[in-house]
């Protein structure tokens, strides 16, 4: 398997990515693209003594997507880009997928473009843990739709119980919906709608589902639209700072601030996720990843692609919209 890796993105660029490619590679089992500026990845390459590497190759690129870039623009003002180079490599079957620690909305509309979206998802979606209190509960959507209509937050329940069940292990997921309250008279009309279609289908739906609950596992799938999914992973990482960096000051255990870390920044640690809902495999990860971040959504993509993750899902859309009509 070959894959594409995005060296410019992320917040440190190719001093982390390619020891990350490196650290990815030493299985032997995988290839890596680094797609950025040969003249900053390269020096890279050669401090680790690496320029040979046989599983390692550079693919040029020019410019990198800022996170202050419009991402349905930027494709014109930087076609050569990191991140689209890199989903060009896997359009022309040159790689089989790609990942990206820089803008989540140029990935997102990279892959978009490149792999066009799944029958019945007119748009992708990111979900993942992101509450280490709760590993085995998944979040959808975490920023990439902020604003989306009830079929299509009924679809990401879809497309989060099949990551579920394909990544995490569980049977039989239970699916909730994120709402101000678990009573099903309160909500949204977006939130109303969703619970509406959700309890028609085929899916472990359980109900509504309040924030205080994320942390205790009372479901394996929770969707919600991804203004709100965006604001409960910042929240989740910031306090999670602000307690470990409380506890240091306090003269407190330092492994316990770490560990406090780890609990509430899973995303930084883990590196990312695979999108959701798009016909081919993107891992967009967290800018913040360090390399060992950054070679876990390596192999993410290698388990993604070996699980067929993609064709999963596509059997599952089919089910859940044959029943919805």
């Amino acid at each position: 398997m070959v894959v594409a890796l995005d060296a410019m993105g992320g917040d440190h660029g190719p001093e982390v990515t390619v020891s990350a490619a490196l650290e990815a590679v030493s299985s032997g089992d995988l290839a890596i693209a680094l797609v950025g500026d040969s003249e900053a990845v390269m020096p890279v390459l050669a401090e680790h003594d690496a320029v040979d590497h046989p599983l390692l190759q550079v693919v040029p690129s020019d410019g990198v997507v800022e996170e202050t870039d419009n991402p349905a623009m930027v494709f014109r003002s930087k076609p050569r880009a990191s991140i689209f180079v890199c989903s060009g490599l896997v359009k022309m079957g040159k790689a089989h997928a790609f990942v990206s620690m820089g803008s989540t909305g140029a990935s997102i509309a990279a892959a978009t473009v490149t792999y066009g979206t799944m029958e019945g998802i007119s748009r992708g979606c990111l979900g993942g843990p992101i509450i280490g209190y709760a590993p085995n509960t998944v979040i959808i959507d975490l920023g990439a739709n902020i604003d989306i209509r009830p079929q299509q937050l009924a679809g990401f329940g879809t497309l989060g119980t099949v990551m579920s069940r394909v990544l995490y292990g569980q049977e039989n997921p239970r699916l909730a919906l994120l709402n101000v309250g678990s009573e099903e008279t309160k909500g949204n009309e977006l939130v109303k709608g969703t619970a509406e279609l959700l309890r028609d289908s085929s899916l472990n739906f359980v109900g509504m589902i309040e924030p205080y609950d994320l942390p205790l596992g009372k479901a394996e799938v929770v969707i919600c639209d991804g203004f709100v999914g965006n604001i409960v992973l910042k929240l989740t990482e910031g306090l999670g700072q602000a307690i470990s960096n409380h506890v240091r000051k306090k003269g407190g255990n330092d492994a316990l601030a770490d560990e406090i870390d780890s609990m509430t920044n899973s995303l930084a640690i883990h590196g990312g996720g695979p999108l959701l809902g798009v016909n081919g495999i993107a891992v967009v990860g967290h800018g913040a990843a360090g390399a060992s971040g950054v070679s876990t959504a390596i192999n993410t993509a290698k388990f993604v692609y070996d699980n067929d993750f993609v064709g999963a899902q596509q059997k599952e859309l089919t089910a859940f919209l044959a029943n919805a009509s």
